[in-house]
């Protein structure tokens, strides 16, 4: 196996980000589908996968599970306008 063959099969997280957007492009889907469609691809253990993940689609996969009420919203203060 060559470098460039080797470099191409390590995943950074730019790489899987990369891939969750690009599964998002070609078929929309929530982030948290997007990311388990990309692990089952590239054959990794969504569990290990936390690691791979940026900062931005952290957040955007927290935003949607709050969105589902999968996490507790944050409290918010009521203003009057």
């Amino acid at each position: 196996m060559t470098d460039a063959e080797l470099e191409r099969r390590i995943i950074t997280k730019k790489r899987f980000s990369e891939e969750v957007e690009k599964v998002i492009v070609d078929r929309p889907m929530p982030f948290m589908d997007a990311v388990l469609t990309v692990c089952e691809n590239k054959q990794i253990d969504p569990g290990d996968v936390r690691r791979l993940l940026t900062d931005s689609i952290r957040g955007k996969i927290e935003a949607e599970a709050m969105n589902l009420n999968l996490l507790p919203k944050p409290n918010e203060l009521p203003f009057d306008d």
